[in-house]
Order: C-alpha cells, then structure tokens, then sequence
C-alpha cells in the first residue's frame, strides 16, 4: 500500500467512527428530548391540579364566609363566626359604615338559601366571587326576603390559605322569584 492510500483509508475510518459518534450522539439527545417532554407534561399536568385545588378551596372559603356572615341569630354571633376567613381590612370591611361592630342586642336573624358563586380570579393569589343567593332577614318580628348580590375578594395568604379581604354589597334583584 502506498501512503495515499494508507492515508485516505485512515481518513475514511476517522470520517466513519466520527459519522458513528454524531448518529449515536444524535439518538441521545432525541432520547434526552422526549424524556424533558414526558417531564414537560407531567408537570403541566401537577400545576393544573395544584390550580384547580387552590381554586377550590378559594371556592370553599367564599361559601363558608357567605354561609356564617348572612346566617346568624344575633350580630355578635354573626362576627364572632367570620373573624377566622377575613384579613384584618377584609373583617373592618364588613363594619357597618366601616367603624365599630354592632352591638349584640339587637333581634336580628338572617338566612341565606340558593348561593350562587361566580368567580373571576385575576392571579394566583387573588380571586373575585360575586354571589347571587336569597337573604330572608327577620327584624323584630319582622320578616323579608330578597334575592341580593356580593362581591368579595379573596387573598392568598401564605400560611394561612384564602382569607376575604373585601366585602361589597354590589345591589339586589327585583322581579325575581
């Protein structure tokens, strides 16, 4: 063998083996690949889940807030039971004029029946609800029914979960029963 053969055969093996290295490379990042997208959707997948959990339980917050606020016997009673899913703003919110609790004395009971929450949640850790629901609200003897509307807007507190952070009486339906 002379030396251009010997050199074009050495350069034709250096070329396979590298051509072998780029396919068996090539194969490994295609491995590599569909192994992030397999992960790629596992976590999309546990985010939706986390989200929807976060969602119902923002949900749940709302209700039970809704359900102790409009149903008591007496106004005392009434705060006592909805101090635990307010902020500290969300709770004065819910002062009449914004100062001072009502008095426990009063002959007041109230009734909620028919919640109907719809929900807008901008980030997060931060979910609108308005809710539609009838309020039958009993004054010294006195009773009435109304189908009326709320929104309250919850907050996502770290370690402590939703919490109500404003309350607002939005108005109430006429010519519905």
């Amino acid at each position: 063998m002379d030396p251009t053969q010997k050199k074009n055969g050495i350069l034709l093996m250096i070329g396979f083996i590298s051509a072998v290295i780029v396919i068996v490379y090539v194969f490994s990042l295609r491995t590599q690949l569909q192994e992030v997208r397999t992960n790629q959707k596992n976590y999309v997948e546990k985010i939706m889940t986390l989200s929807s959990i976060q969602n119902t339980d923002a949900l749940e917050v709302n209700r039970a807030f809704l359900k102790n606020f409009f149903t008591y016997q007496t106004t005392a009673e009434r705060y006592q039971k909805i101090k635990p899913f307010m902020t500290d703003q969300g709770y004065k919110a819910t002062h009449p004029s914004g100062l001072n609790i009502p008095s426990g004395d009063q002959s007041v009971e109230s009734t909620l029946v028919g919640l109907k929450p719809f929900e807008y949640q901008s980030t997060k850790t931060d979910a609108e609800f308005f809710n539609e629901f009838k309020l039958s609200t009993e004054f010294n003897n006195v009773s009435n029914t109304e189908t009326v509307i709320v929104k309250t807007s919850l907050i996502y507190v770290k370690d402590q979960g939703w919490k109500i952070d404003d309350v607002e009486y939005v108005g109430q339906l006429t010519g519905r029963k």
